[in-house]
């Protein structure tokens, strides 16, 4: 490869890599670091604008370009890519008669897009690509926090809200100015340029999908669009859970609705990890022509079986995020039912708290339980084949998943596998592990309690997983995927580009 034309990706994350851990950014990481003649910049779309790079960088890592979209009332002030006489320029430019002028026709026609029902996404990429030059020329915050912004706004909603059936509240003040709130800073994307490159690579059909869209729309730029987990039916379940006002939510799930159908109109391929999200996106208007699985994998050298450590207790381990969608608290009621017939249990998780509620949740309902003496919160490991060799059964309770690397890591190391049946993991797993519905923890102590009392089975499953790996979810089959995808794309623009 390395004789022929070197790629450049820009390679876009969302609240994953460089700077937090994750199934994403382990993704992100072994290809950048396995497709060493590629050429990445990152461009990261983080929570703030202090967060510090988790990872170490491949030397083909051009450059980290950090687009937050929270702790910035000014996004002047975080302007690295203007100097200081442009930005006073445009705070001197975003006078009310340029706003009323410029953006607010602009504005008026996003709304208007974004809040109905179907919306025309060639319009809607338009529209993002004008207001992603305005803020190029005029200032972010002048214009958004604008009396004409708030007056159109506050107009959209009154229009929209109007239709919907009479028993329906018409929400309050309050609620109309935490969704303009939330705008504000998921917006903040637009207020940065976009590097050029060959191929550009989102990491999620999300916010961080839009800068693909517009180097698409000016540059001819081609889109590779992967889906980990389903981003739509993930924010489906996280607002239900966050957000507590109705209007609210509707008005977040207009605007991710359209966000999810933006990537999937303008993406050129879209690869989700497993044949599972191909169903979502396939239903959401992604033909079947653009859609390429391509499965994660995981490496054999690292991860293979070794010696166990044993204290002669029942080991139950499972890794991942402390989070909501992994399912903790399903296996600690669990741990429960299967106490009185292994009083010598002990289940240990394995991986940070990435929601700090929800950990503390998961302590209180051990402390409930009475389970201090059976169930561990260890902390993330260095070691994942460590805990995967030595635990007599590996859980995996999750409410909602991609395909998992710590599914696959725990296959090769020919560990015996209790999962829950959702995104992908059936596909992993096979007929190789004990698959069981989410949400179920009687379920889930089933199926242990059944591997427990059967080493024999737990001997077979163990090694027909890892056979299987082997076969088919292997890094460097991952790799070659999308070194040959890349190359594919590139091929189709070069002609183009050529003829330009």
């Amino acid at each position: 490869m390395s004789e022929r034309r070197p790629i450049s990706v820009l390679l876009t994350t969302e609240g994953t890599y460089p700077f937090y851990a994750g199934g994403v950014s382990t993704w992100c990481h072994r290809l950048t670091h396995g497709l060493p003649d590629v050429d990445f910049t990152l461009l990261a779309v983080v929570t703030n604008p202090y967060p510090q790079i988790r990872h170490d960088l491949a030397p083909n890592v051009q450059g980290v370009i950090k687009v937050p979209q929270w702790g910035l009332l000014q996004p002047a002030e975080y302007s690295h890519h203007q100097p200081a006489s442009m930005v006073l320029r445009n705070l001197w430019d975003t006078t009310p008669s340029a706003v009323a002028a410029r953006f607010k026709p602009m504005f008026e026609r996003f709304l208007a897009l974004v809040l109905s029902s179907r919306s025309d996404m060639e319009e809607l990429g338009q529209v993002l690509l004008e207001l992603q030059s305005y803020f190029q020329r005029y200032d972010y915050q002048r214009s958004m926090n604008s009396i004409e912004a708030w007056n159109v706004l506050q107009h959209a909603v009154r229009a929209t809200w109007e239709c919907r059936p009479p028993a329906t509240e018409n929400p309050t003040l309050a609620e109309v100015k935490q969704a303009y709130r939330l705008l504000y800073h998921l917006l903040m994307v637009l207020h940065f340029p976009i590097p050029r490159a060959d191929i550009t690579h989102s990491s999620a059909a999300s916010f961080c999908g839009i800068p693909c869209v517009l180097a698409k729309l000016t540059q001819g730029t081609p889109y590779l669009l992967t889906e980990h987990g389903v981003y739509l039916r993930e924010q489906y379940l996280n607002l239900r859970r966050q957000v507590k006002s109705y209007f609210v939510r509707w008005f977040l799930y207009r605007l991710v609705e359209n966000v999810v159908a933006l990537n999937y109109h303008f993406a050129d391929q879209v690869s989700p990890v497993c044949a599972y999200n191909s169903r979502w996106e396939k239903h959401l208007g992604v033909t079947e022509d653009r859609i390429k699985v391509i499965f994660n994998g995981a490496d054999p050298d690292k991860f293979r079986r070794c010696e166990p450590e044993h204290n002669g207790r029942a080991l139950i381990s499972s890794v991942g995020l402390i989070y909501p969608l992994k399912g903790q608290l399903d296996l600690i009621d669990a741990a429960a039912i299967l106490r009185p017939s292994f009083q010598d249990l002990e289940v240990r998780f394995y991986g940070a708290p990435s929601d700090p509620a929800y950990f503390e949740n998961c302590r209180q309902k051990v402390a409930e339980l009475h389970l201090e003496n059976n169930v561990t919160f260890a902390g993330s490991t260095k070691e994942p084949w460590k805990v995967y060799s030595s635990a007599d059964v590996m859980v995996f309770p999750s409410i909602s998943e991609g395909f998992p690397y710590v599914v696959l890591e725990a296959m090769l190391c020919g560990a015996a596998i209790v999962a829950t049946d959702v995104g992908g993991v059936g596909e992993a797993l096979g007929n190789c592990g004990l698959l069981v519905p989410s949400k179920t923890p009687y379920a889930i102590a089933d199926a242990i309690s059944s591997l427990l009392a059967n080493p024999g089975e737990r001997e077979r499953l163990g090694r027909s997983a890892q056979a299987r790996a082997l076969e088919h979810f292997t890094e460097q089959q991952f790799l070659s995927s999308y070194e040959n995808t890349y190359r594919e794309l590139l091929s189709r623009r070069l002609p183009q580009v050529l003829q330009a």
